[in-house]
Formats: C-alpha cells, structure tokens, sequence
C-alpha cells in the first residue's frame, strides 16, 4: 500500500510527524511518498531523510498571491503519485485531493490530519475543513478538545462517524536531556516558523527588559531564536532598533540533529505563541527537561500544567512573560 503525505515544506511538527511515521513502521509495511508544499524551499533535512529511508518526493511551490495553477499542479502531482491513500497535513488541499482521487486508477482515500488552532483559524480555513468533513474519508483530531471545538463550530455538518482523536508523539531517543555545562550565560530559546500567529515579537520586548533588569549582575543573556518565515524581517529589524542584535540570535532554519542540539545547548525555552494545536516544539523542549514558558493557550494549556510542568503566561504581555 503507497501511502502519499502532503505536507509543509518548512519548519514545522508536519515533517516530524511524517518521518516518525517511517521509523515507526518497523516491519515496512507501506510505501511512503511525499508531497512538500510552501512558499519555503523543500528543508534540506528533508531531503536528506528521504533520501535515507528512500522516499520518493515532489515539491510545488506557491505565490504568495492567489495562484489556481498552483493547486492544478497539486492534483497532477498527486494524481503522478498513484497512491492508495493520501494523508493531508492540514485541510487546505482537500480538493485537489479529492479530483485526483476522482480520478485516480484505483480506490484512492483520503485522510485529513487537522492541525491548524481553531481560534486562529481564517474563515477560508473553516470552508476547507467542511470540505474535509465531505470528501475525506476521515479526519484526525489531535486532542479530544480539538474535536469537540471543531463540532460545537460546524454543528450539523459535523461528521461524527469521519472524526477521530490521534495525539502528536515524538521520538524520545532523539529528545532527551544533554548535558549542559553550567556557565554564566543563561540561553532562552525558542524554535517555530516566524509568522504572525506567533508571538515573537513579546518574545523579544520580554528579553528586552529582563536585560536591563539584569545589567549589573554579571549573568549574561542571550536568546536564540530557531525557524524561519515571512515575519524574519520585520523581527529582526524591531531587534535591531532595540540595539539587542548582539544578544538575539536568529538561526533560521535548522535540521533535526542541529535542532536537539540546539534544545540540549538551552537553559530555558520559551514558547510564545497566540495559539497551537498540540506544539511539537514545547513536546521536544520537554523531553529535553528543559523549563517550560509558554503562552496560556490553547494547545499548550492542555500539555503544560501551570506551576507544575511549566509557567503560562497571557500572551502578548511581555512584562508578564
């Protein structure tokens, strides 16, 4: 059975999940190909890893204006995949999906994996996600919470018997605690695409004013910043007014191995956000028993028990935070 993934093609859980995927299959049962998609190109990582586990892979990249050839392009390459299943990272490519399946040699299914916050979600989001629950042969929630949103919202075109609950996991071999020597340099991280829907830019203000509170005691603060994004620009030129381009660090975008090290390398991550669904990012952070800050949202208010396994704080409060 081929199973073909369509998924970002940058920073972010969808490439995660989809090569956990593979090393989980340990009796290789299925066929795996992958359909990256983005304004970003493919992530060299990617490549790697599908190169290693000997994955056939295709890439469209899109506009950011409004481009129908672009998802054209999508169901022929999905049609050119063949598969007998296709797993949708996200509700976006329904249907494309849908007339390649259509169309397709043999029965084609299709899952829909849904990712995106609810309460972040545009309301084109939304006509994608009814699509979903019309033309997909299931749909994968992340949480029961997640499920129960998404059915109080759509009401009757709320597919009970299409919907199921499949939480996010991760590799724990891979993640795991380093072995941080202890100096006077205290690093905050936090790694995510740099867009708006995150909350950078209280990230940077909160780093601001914890070093002047801190001039003077001799500790130095550094904050390293992992993802890249359409925001990077905007970030990193509030960064510099702020005269702190010698104290934040924009990494862009980062393979898996550099990413552990790059957690383990941390004293404290932080993940400010204005919503997730289930953040793979604070799941890594955790597994590498790093201290957990992060924002009282959805998506990581149900992860991270505040006082007990982490502090959340409001989002967009950088004194707060």
């Amino acid at each position: 059975m081929k199973i073909l993934h369509v998924l970002y093609s940058g920073l972010g859980g969808h490439g995660n999940i989809f090569f956990a995927m593979i090393n989980a299959d340990v009796k290789k049962e299925f066929v795996y190909e992958a359909l990256f998609y983005g304004i970003e190109e493919v992530r060299q990582d990617f490549i790697t890893e599908c190169e290693k586990n000997k994955v056939k892979w295709y890439f469209s990249k899109k506009n950011t204006k409004l481009d129908i050839k672009y998802y054209l392009r999508i169901m022929r390459l999905i049609r050119k995949s063949n598969p007998d299943v296709i797993l949708l990272h996200g509700s976006a490519y329904i249907l494309p999906a849908k007339f390649a399946a259509i169309f397709s040699s043999k029965k084609c299914r299709i899952i829909v994996r849904e990712t995106q916050a609810n309460h972040l979600k545009t309301k084109a989001q939304w006509v994608s996600l009814v699509g979903s629950m019309i033309f997909a042969d299931k749909i994968v929630c992340l949480t029961e919470e997640f499920k129960y949103q998404i059915e109080k919202k759509l009401g009757w075109l709320f597919y009970k018997n299409k919907v199921t609950v499949i939480s996010n996991g991760i590799n724990i071999e891979v993640y795991k605690p380093g072995n941080k020597l202890a100096l006077k340099e205290i690093v905050v991280g936090m790694q995510s695409r740099l867009v708006r829907i995150k909350d950078h830019l209280t990230l940077i203000k909160a780093f601001s004013i914890l070093k002047n509170e801190m001039k003077g005691t001799g500790i130095i603060l550094k904050l390293k910043i992992a993802g890249d994004g359409d925001f990077k620009n905007e970030l990193v030129k509030y960064t510099n007014e702020s005269n702190l381009s010698n104290d934040v660090e924009f990494l862009g975008m980062i393979p898996e191995k550099e990413l552990v090290d790059f957690l383990q390398s941390l004293d404290i991550y932080v993940h400010a956000t204005l919503g997730e669904t289930m953040s793979t990012a604070v799941m890594q952070a955790m597994a590498c028993s790093l201290p957990i800050v992060a924002s009282n949202v959805n998506g990581i208010s149900n992860m991270v028990e505040d006082g007990v396994t982490g502090t959340l704080v409001t989002v967009q409060n950088e004194k707060r935070l």
